[in-house]
């Protein structure tokens, strides 16, 4: 069901800034999805096309932000270009559920761990979110990392959870609630 929405905002983390995509990010969207390990660990397309870049930033993007979710391109402050993509998707009865990938490049560096705390306090703070969750693969030991960094606290394991590339795979859930210390900081 489409909502009737203002413009999506431009949100402001310690190093980086969430902002919405634009036709212009499609080369570097498809640059940065033919990662093995983006591929590996999300549900994007494998193999990616450069048609795929263009329909994430042209429709899919929009239209997450028109039916009441919101997707990001995480812009490297220092940089001032794209470096992943966080999005809040299937917000539902005040739970959004969160995901994201990050280029290469950008890994270790600690900006996916702020997006996601941005992003986290604007659903709790701002978009009437009760809870936000994260589901990972167990394996996915860069992704658990940034959950922790950015002060999710680990639920325990949903056993075949989710379907990624036609398998039914384990995952751990990750919370955020109004109260909890990562939420509540400046």
């Amino acid at each position: 069901m489409t909502t009737v929405r203002g413009a999506q905002p431009v949100l402001t983390g310690v190093r980086v800034r969430l902002r919405p995509w634009t036709a212009a990010d499609a080369d570097a969207v498809f640059a940065v999805c033919q990662d093995a390990e983006i591929q590996r660990w999300t549900t994007v397309p494998s193999p990616y096309s450069r048609d795929d870049a263009v329909r994430y930033v042209t429709e899919f993007a929009p239209k997450a932000w028109a039916d009441g979710d919101a997707v990001f391109a995480v812009v490297d402050g220092a940089l001032d270009r794209p470096v992943g993509s966080i999005g809040a998707h299937g917000i539902r009865e005040g739970v959004a559920h969160v995901g994201y990938w990050t280029a290469a490049a950008a890994r270790g560096r600690g900006l996916t761990a702020d997006a996601l705390r941005t992003l986290s306090r604007w659903c709790l703070r701002e978009a009437g979110v009760a809870r936000v969750e994260l589901v990972v693969d167990p394996a996915n030991t860069g992704s658990r990392r940034v959950a922790e960094a950015a002060g999710f606290t680990e639920e325990g394991t949903l056993r075949q959870r989710l379907v990624v590339r036609g398998r039914r795979i384990d995952v751990v859930m990750y919370s955020l609630l109004p109260g909890d210390p990562a939420a509540t900081a400046p």
